[in-house]
């Protein structure tokens, strides 16, 4: 079976061909890389998904250049001719992915149409596409009874995801781009983004991520200009405000879920910060904002 990348440019997990227990899909890795390796270039014979968890690399795509940062995703179509030039730090961590669109959207012809004159993106990756794509490499990687399984219906909702792109719908993240160019701050927004409702403190946040508590600060001061802490109760505000839209839950039922302690603690943070009650957005009498300028705030 083809190989997706230019051959040499990693080295790490893989595997390729008939190894791969997911239909379409043809090669799977999760690798660290080193800046000796020497650059080469390679016209991909499948679609490959590369998602930058730390580090920064730089390509060239059909003669453009391109950098893959920390948070990034870059997913190109069968075709392009792509080129692996240098690197900016000694690491270089990657998950990917390489498939047939043909095959992955068999079953939905309407839909592998609108990819016909697609060539490749190169943008943050939401946590949706790093935790299905993580599960499917995990899922190769250690196999268990049901692994065939999780991964087929894991890779099915990544190729769904990816349609946005071809769709022309906006993504967006609710970790703003300056957090991600650290890889200790970008694990642990990441972390908040999925277990919001957890009852963190420094020290359990700084455990679960093996750093220093002091470490873990200054990564944040210095990215973010406030506290880890400071950080998880935006993203808690940004959750709470969705699902008041979004879901038939009451105000009570959402600040617990979110992470506060009581539907008064709630309330008063999330005025504070949206200039109106959690009542009044649930209610419809107020005017919707967009939640997520709350996270985009500048270092002082």
């Amino acid at each position: 079976m083809p190989i997706d990348l230019p051959e040499g440019i990693y080295s790490g997990f893989s595997i390729y061909g008939d190894e791969v227990m997911v239909p379409a899909v043809n090669s799977i890795g999760e690798h660290w890389s080193s800046p000796r390796l020497k650059p080469v270039s390679k016209k991909l014979q499948n679609w490959t998904c590369l998602l930058q968890l730390e580090g920064e690399c730089n390509f060239r795509i059909n003669g453009k250049n391109e950098r893959l940062c920390n948070g990034n995703l870059l997913f190109l179509s069968n075709g392009n001719m792509m080129e692996r030039l240098d690197q900016k730090f000694s690491y270089n961590h990657t998950l990917w992915i390489g498939f047939s669109m043909h095959q992955a959207l068999k079953d939905a012809p309407s839909l592998l149409e609108a990819w016909k004159n697609f060539s490749y993106v190169n943008t943050r990756f939401l946590p949706k596409h790093k935790s299905l794509l993580k599960t499917i490499v995990n899922e190769h990687a250690s196999p268990g009874p049901f692994s065939e399984e999780i991964s087929r219906m894991a890779f099915q909702a990544l190729v769904y995801s990816l349609q946005e792109f071809v769709n022309d719908v906006e993504v967006e993240s609710n970790i703003p781009s300056e957090l991600t160019q650290n890889p200790t701050v970008l694990l642990a927004t990441d972390l908040f983004e999925r277990e919001y409702g957890e009852h963190w403190d420094l020290k359990k946040l700084s455990d679960r991520l093996a750093v220093s508590e002091s470490k873990l600060t200054k990564a944040f001061r210095v990215a973010t200009g406030e506290s880890p802490m400071a950080s998880l109760w935006k993203i808690r505000l940004i959750k709470g405000y969705e699902l008041l839209l979004g879901s038939s839950m009451n105000v009570t039922q959402i600040a617990l879920m979110v992470g506060f302690q009581s539907s008064q603690s709630f309330a008063t943070a999330f005025k504070r910060s949206f200039k109106s009650t959690p009542r009044d957005v649930k209610n419809g009498t107020v005017n919707p904002v967009e939640p997520l300028k709350l996270l985009h705030k500048k270092k002082q």
